[in-house]
């Protein structure tokens, strides 16, 4: 199977899939979008799809030319990491901690990003001052969280999981927000969790390697 990604470097949604490309050693070709002119592609399959274009897409083409498109990360890293089953980064299916995996999804897609968007942009992407402590206290409490539920190193135990994985590149964005302007002070096992991929050559020189733009369409 041959894959493509269609990606935004700095996207943390497409940080998801191309961490886990990266540790399952998955070949596979990245198509970087121009964002809201997109590719040709990206355009004709919105058109076809009935969606507007969005990323990652990760495209599947097998050896008979048939093409599968999967949409939405963590979708996308569940059908990755089951293509061989090792390493494996989801629990037992049955098991308490892949509910939780589930449930951390949920929380970072539905609540958590709302909130770091809230801390970067301001609300409606206009920053007041005002209001900006009161994100400021939002942000801290959802950091919190993470922080509460990390004692084993991992969110769902000993081992990194797509729960992790899923979570880690916002916590990313939140550091590199304003120059560091979050205090991660009273966050340590979250800074700690967070730089065991970040910090690490692979994820500087592999997951987070710039492309140049696609052509755009027309």
């Amino acid at each position: 199977m041959k894959y493509i990604l269609h990606n935004y470097r700095r996207c943390p949604f497409c940080i998801r899939v191309r961490i886990l490309l990266y540790l399952k050693g998955i070949e596979h070709e990245v198509v970087e979008e121009p964002l809201r002119k997109w590719t040709t592609w990206m355009q004709e399959w919105s058109t076809r799809a009935k969606e507007r274009p969005r990323i990652p897409i990760l495209r599947g083409i097998d050896a008979e030319g048939t093409e599968r498109v999967f949409t939405e990360s963590n979708e996308i890293n569940r059908m990755l990491n089951a293509l061989d089953g090792k390493p494996t980064y989801t629990p037992n299916v049955e098991s308490i901690e892949y509910v939780k995996m589930i449930d951390w999804f949920t929380w970072c897609d539905t609540i958590f990003k709302q909130q770091v968007d809230l801390f970067k942009y301001g609300k409606n992407l206009v920053m007041d001052a005002d209001m900006h402590s009161t994100h400021v206290h939002g942000l801290r409490t959802m950091v919190q969280k993470i922080e509460d539920e990390l004692p084993s190193g991992y969110l769902l135990g000993e081992k990194l999981s797509l729960a992790d994985i899923a979570i880690i590149p916002f916590v990313r964005q939140i550091m590199r927000t304003r120059g560091g302007e979050f205090d991660f002070t009273d966050f340590p096992k979250v800074a700690q969790w967070t730089q065991t991929i970040t910090e690490t050559d692979w994820f500087k020189n592999d997951v987070m390697k710039k492309y140049p733009l696609a052509p755009m369409g027309l």
